[in-house]
């Protein structure tokens, strides 16, 4: 750059008057900051921002859940199924009342009597 030839330029440039910021620069940008909406970290920002993982992943479950639901079978239990047979049996008045019977056998006066 050929500065003889522009020295009229720097004679204007160092005559102009230095920039200088506005005194009200700093409220304005601070006034400029607290008009922008912020928002407040939490759960629905968060899930405003990883919405499509939070989706995927509970598709997956559910669909997973439902599979494992479906390939289950339900076998009843053998200790139900015998308790149920049990309670339908005409002798389970008589296994309802048998540990009153072997109290009875070994209270009974005949018995002792018989041992002396």
């Amino acid at each position: 750059m050929n500065t003889e030839e522009q020295d009229d330029l720097w004679e204007l440039l160092g005559r102009s008057k230095p920039a200088a910021p506005s005194p009200f620069f700093s409220r304005n940008v601070l006034r400029a900051i607290r008009e922008e909406v912020q928002e407040k970290p939490g759960f629905w920002l968060w899930l405003r921002v990883h919405w499509r993982t939070v989706a995927v992943s509970t598709c997956t479950v559910a669909l997973a859940s439902t599979l494992a639901l479906k390939q289950t079978k339900h076998e009843p239990d053998p200790v139900v199924l015998l308790a149920q047979q049990v309670s339908v049996s005409p002798d389970y008045q008589v296994i309802s009342n048998l540990d009153e019977l072997l109290d009875s056998e070994h209270n009974s006066v005949w018995l002792e009597a018989a041992v002396r």
